[in-house]
């Protein structure tokens, strides 16, 4: 690159690190003044608690409240700036709008907007003129600003390698992302947690990050195709593109705690601060009155290990959309029995037992059974004209004396489960629900028939649900979830090629668009950016695949099967991570099918490897370099280097494929499969015997 252009990017950096550390100096001043101030208020408060005007003291109170969230703010804005001026920016587009008459603007992009002085020296990545670098090469492009569409022409794109306030590299662009660019950040060792993708995102993302025009969006991506990145991008987006929207307004359901753990850290990279997040189980909690429910990696590890065939068939049946036909029948039919045994006296009225019952089944009929209650009371309270307030708790009690058939939604499922139809789908005729563990297969439908009789609650706060690996929940949670965020935008994505749930597969999941009336928009992730050629070309082998496009270029190293004996195990798996760290692969997993394999292997190698880690369905443990971990515990998470142990007799069989594919799909340089019989799934690979 001329030497010109080298010193006029120095400079520019120069400008706008000083800029940096002059808003920074600002911010520290004002920062100080609001504390003085906080304090000041707060001990006039403290001295006059006992003698000031009551009113007076509660506007101080208030005042104080929010110069302590205004300081809070300044506080962000400072770690903003700070993080800023070790990398400003990573961007530059020069675009010359149509209405500017060849006057070009010089568009620096990074995490955090710069400004000062109405001169804008960095624009924020989630700025409608910042899409324009994401979107476009040299030539035409456009952009959706607040007044309109901006047309133009971009006329040089580069981008930057900023460390520590120091430029390392500056590379000119004529395409959306450079390639060398781009392969250089793929080519690095992966991390105990998750980071952001903001300099790399690409035009097929970058859609979907910005998409404020669907209510709800279904992504189907392949694995590695960044899914839950472009899902964090996307809330750091609304959270700068929509000012109403916080933090607390936005919930994430994820697969497990490991999970959760392994994405804390993208959000606050981008400057924003993390959001709701929950599994589904604990989600079920706040509701199901049962201390002990199955987690989802629980359920998963339990069906791989069922060989029971009515059982297998009993699990399927709990689990399918036909199902829902029978609770949705039965849960009619308990409605339609239920009838009162006798007149209602309330002061000088009488209520004879048809007419409640006419309230009950007509009236009141499309609520659920407790908000028909809640509705009758105000109904006897309005025609008696009695306070609702002051009378609610006697007339109901009245009612749900006279009430007959009333069930609570524990014995209404176990009636179902104990019916005649549950039977004939199933030849099951010992299914009650115990008092121990809540299994999940049960939990999904009783969750239903409990929000069925005593209504949805209203979660209007929350206007963002991010729903991951979405082809994990079965259309029954996605009703539920849906009456539960009747207001909310969902976003879901998943990969129907990475369904572990053995007992209940999608072949499109454009079918959860029929819970959203197909209001949704289905969107395609083809290209993965996480594997070598050589891995993706393995794992497409697995499920016949042909649409999986690999990013990385071929790194010359195949992937690598042996067969061992269970007593060559600890020499084996010394020798591959010794020569995986050889070769620079810093991160390494040994994958095993189950939480029993893990233990076993743990014990095997702690004392072998002392950096060596367990992780199981919580995040007990940390991830560390080396880690063992069971197959449903990896959905979601990478690793430079990937170990797929099985012994000899315990491999993955065709049922299995979708979770073996999952395993494999971890690894980003290097895949070694232990034990894994071609018989029974494709294999590209050669596989090595141990002498």
């Amino acid at each position: 690159m001329d030497n010109r252009v080298i010193i006029d990017e120095k400079e520019y950096l120069e400008k706008t690190l000083k800029t940096i550390k002059e808003l920074i100096e600002e911010e520290n001043g004002s920062l100080e003044e609001v504390t003085n101030s906080i304090y000041e208020l707060k001990k006039y408060i403290w001295e006059n608690i006992g003698s000031g005007d009551e009113v007076e003291i509660e506007n101080d109170m208030y005042e104080a409240n929010k110069k302590v969230d205004h300081a809070n703010d300044k506080v962000l804005k400072l770690q903003k700036l700070k993080k800023a001026s070790k990398t400003p920016y990573f961007g530059r587009v020069d675009f010359t709008a149509d209405f500017r008459k060849n006057k070009h603007r010089k568009v620096y992009i990074g995490i955090t907007g710069i400004s000062k002085d109405y001169n804008f020296y960095v624009f924020d990545w989630r700025s409608p003129i910042a899409s324009l670098f994401y979107n476009y090469g040299k030539g035409k492009a456009e952009y959706e600003a607040p007044r309109g569409t901006i047309e133009g022409e971009i006329s040089l794109k580069r981008q930057y390698k900023i460390v520590n306030g120091e430029i390392q590299r500056i590379i000119e662009s004529d395409i959306n992302i450079d390639d060398d660019f781009l392969q250089e950040i793929l080519s690095k060792s992966s991390s105990e947690k998750m980071t952001n993708i903001v300099n790399t995102i690409q035009k097929e993302q970058n859609k979907i990050i910005r998409n404020v025009d669907d209510k709800y969006l279904i992504v189907q991506g392949v694995a590695g195709s960044g899914k839950t990145a472009v899902a964090l991008h996307r809330i750091a987006y609304l959270l700068f593109q929509q000012k109403d929207l916080t933090s607390n307004n936005i919930l994430i359901l994820s697969p497990n705690d490991v999970f959760s753990e392994y994405i804390s850290r993208v959000l606050p990279e981008l400057g924003e601060e993390n959001v709701l997040e929950t599994t589904f189980s604990d989600f079920a909690k706040r509701y199901i009155k049962n201390k002990n429910i199955e987690s989802f990696p629980k359920f998963i590890e339990r069906c791989y290990k069922i060989k029971d065939e009515n059982e297998i068939k009993i699990i399927k049946y709990k689990l399918s959309d036909e199902f829902i036909e029978l609770l949705d029948q039965k849960i009619k039919e308990y409605k339609d029995n239920i009838y009162f045994s006798d007149n209602l006296i309330v002061g000088s009225y009488e209520f004879s037992a048809k007419e409640l019952e006419k309230l009950f089944k007509e009236k009141f009929h499309k609520l659920p059974v407790e908000e028909r209650i809640e509705a009758m009371i105000e109904y006897i309270c309005d025609i008696t004209g009695k306070a609702y307030k002051k009378n609610r708790a006697i007339i109901k009690k009245g009612l749900n004396t006279l009430i007959k058939n009333k069930l609570n939604a524990k014995d209404l499922y176990n009636k179902i489960i104990d019916s005649k139809e549950f039977k004939e789908k199933t030849n099951n005729f010992d299914n009650k629900l115990t008092n121990k563990i809540l299994r999940y297969e049960d939990l999904i439908p009783l969750m239903y028939i409990f929000f069925e009789i005593n209504g949805y609650p209203n979660n209007n706060h929350i206007k963002q649900v991010v729903i991951d690996e979405a082809q994990d929940y079965t259309l029954l949670q996605y009703k539920i979830l849906k009456q539960i965020f009747k207001t909310a935008s969902f976003t879901i994505l998943g990969d129907i090629n990475q369904s572990i749930n053995p007992y209940y597969v999608y072949q499109d999941l454009n079918k959860i668009n029929s819970v959203f009336d197909n209001k949704g928009r289905e969107i395609q992730l083809n290209k993965t950016y996480r594997s070598s050629k050589e891995i993706i070309d393995y794992t497409n082998e697995i499920l016949d695949l042909s649409n999986t496009c690999a990013v990385r270029r071929a790194n010359n190293e195949p992937v690598e099967c042996k067969e061992i004996k269970q007593s060559e195990a600890k020499k084996n798996l010394k020798f591959d991570i010794k020569e995986m760290r050889k070769n620079n692969i810093k991160r390494i997993a040994i994958i095993t099918k189950d939480d029993e394999q893990s233990a076993w292997l743990y014990e095997l190698l702690k004392e072998e490897i002392k950096e060596i880690t367990v992780v199981k369905d919580s995040t007990d443990n940390k991830m560390g370099n080396v880690v063992i971990l069971p197959s449903y515990i990896s959905k979601g998470l990478e690793f430079d280097g990937v170990i797929v142990y099985t012994d000899a007799e315990n491999y993955y069989d065709k049922n299995e494929k979708r979770l073996y594919y999952v395993v494999c799909t971890r690894a980003q340089h290097k895949l070694i499969v232990y034990n894994q019989k071609e018989t029974d799934i494709k294999n590209n690979c050669d596989i090595i015997k141990e002498k």
